[in-house]
């Protein structure tokens, strides 16, 4: 299950290459919106990508509420794999208190939503004219809106190819960095192949290393292709040792069978000792008894002194039995006194 609680971020002003006849249905729309202050909604079509967006409830990691409280002033919702609400259609919910959005939320149409209040319906929008209203207030037309990124989310979740060049222009180096970083996030997020290319050209071309280490972490988001090949290739290419280092973490992370070789690989081929050290505590990231495999063979492989007084600490952390073993037989080794079993 994908998890996702909305904190307040700062976007920078959208350039959208549709301006002309665009920007004219997104004032159209604009229009039928602020016509009356409360809930107003409209549908459109949602991409696969979103999985099941609505807020749920879990007790004992069973599912046992699904519903949203648009008044609530907590908003976290999620994606339950598990659960699947099994819609294509995104419903779009904005409220409007004196003539300017106060608030915006998204999930999918099939999603239970409450409300003290009524909401007004839309019946027919297009979903480029969604798109566009959503990036004319991202840009700041509202002013400062409390929930912009609540914004961001439901652009994300258009199906519309629109979507992706909105986002793609917020990944832009003319925003701030906490804008890019949230663009590049939800293409890894939503927008499949494509937003999976946007993102892997930030990855490896950007001129900030801080971007290029965010980027890392939204290909991990991507079900698209291979992001794993991709950040491995940045772990061993990038000139910034924290980015190859966020590199070795995140490979780790996604769970893949050519991590534990390929993160021990870097033990070799690597000459910053940082980078090592974040490979060692990589491995010992690795899941299913494969994190152990990976530290053992490290004390007993041909590595630094270094390197293996660090797998060691690891395999400390670790407790387990085989890890007690292996140390038993590196401290028994290393004296020379053989190890005494029982009493």
């Amino acid at each position: 299950m994908k998890q996702f609680t909305i904190k307040a971020l700062v976007l920078g002003a959208i350039l959208l290459s549709t301006a002309g006849a665009h920007a004219l249905a997104a004032s159209d729309l604009q229009t039928q919106v602020k016509q009356v202050d409360g809930w107003v909604a409209w549908r459109v079509p949602m991409t696969a990508e979103a999985g099941s967006p609505c807020c749920y409830v879990w007790k004992n990691k069973s599912l046992v509420d699904a519903g949203c409280d648009l008044d609530g002033q907590e908003w976290s919702f999620g994606s339950d794999d598990q659960h699947p609400l099994h819609d294509s259609t995104l419903a779009v919910y904005v409220r409007i208190a004196q003539g300017h959005v106060d608030r915006v939320r998204a999930v999918a149409a099939s999603c239970p939503v409450k409300s003290a209040h009524p909401i007004r319906w839309i019946d027919t929008v297009e979903p480029v004219q969604s798109v566009n209203l959503l990036s004319v207030w991202l840009g700041g037309a509202e002013g400062s809106p409390p929930d912009d990124d609540s914004m961001l989310a439901a652009l994300a979740y258009h199906a519309d190819a629109s979507a992706t060049r909105a986002l793609a222009a917020l990944a832009e180096p003319a925003h701030t960095r906490k804008s890019r970083e949230q663009a590049l996030f939800w293409l890894g997020q939503s927008r499949g192949a494509d937003g999976a290319d946007i993102i892997e050209r930030y990855a490896t071309t950007d001129a900030d290393p801080d971007v290029r280490e965010k980027a890392i972490f939204a290909l991990t988001q991507s079900h698209a292709g291979d992001p794993y090949a991709s950040i491995q290739a940045i772990s061993r290419s990038d000139p910034a040792t924290h980015v190859r280092s966020q590199a070795l973490f995140w490979m780790a992370q996604m769970e893949d069978a050519r991590a534990a070789a390929d993160i021990t690989a870097a033990l070799q081929s690597e000459h910053s000792d940082d980078v090592r050290e974040q490979a060692v505590f990589a491995l010992s990231q690795l899941k299913d008894g494969e994190a152990e495999d990976a530290l053992i063979a490290v004390v007993r492989g041909n590595y630094p002194r270094e390197v293996k007084k660090q797998a060691l600490f690891w395999l400390g952390q670790s407790e387990s039995p085989r890890a007690m073993q292996a140390l038993d037989d590196v401290l028994a080794k290393s004296t020379g006194v053989a190890k005494v079993t029982g009493h």
